[in-house]
């Protein structure tokens, strides 16, 4: 997990940009009530900024904290929607995907912070 840990910041950048220009594409094309977004961009916002300070033991926090957040709110999307009774099945493999990406990012964070709080 050494080598990924090096590369998390540009991962954490790169899906923040994904998951903000899929969530910018949605509130366009459909009939999404606008501030049901607000959240995403916040994680989004809050992984850059973790991303920017990371070398920081406050940005390595930060940015597990995005992560959870990011992965909750995923997992919560994905179930409501694969739920047999009121799911509408939108957007399944995406949210899929999107919920290993986060939480692959939350487990090498979360590796990270331990790595750095562990004495050498």
């Amino acid at each position: 997990m050494g080598e990924f840990q090096t590369y998390l910041p540009i991962y954490a950048i790169v899906l923040a940009a994904i998951l903000c220009v899929g969530e910018t594409l949605i509130l366009v094309r459909t009939y999404k009530y606008w501030p049901l977004s607000i959240d995403d961009y916040l994680a989004c916002g809050a992984l850059i900024i973790s991303a920017l300070i990371f070398e920081s033991a406050a940005g390595v926090v930060l940015m597990l904290c995005a992560w959870a957040f990011m992965t909750g709110n995923l997992y919560a999307m994905l179930f409501t929607r694969l739920d047999p009774y009121t799911g509408t099945r939108e957007r399944i493999p995406a949210l899929s995907v999107l919920l290993g990406a986060a939480s692959l990012g939350l487990i090498a964070t979360f590796a990270t912070l331990i790595s750095r709080m562990v004495p050498a």
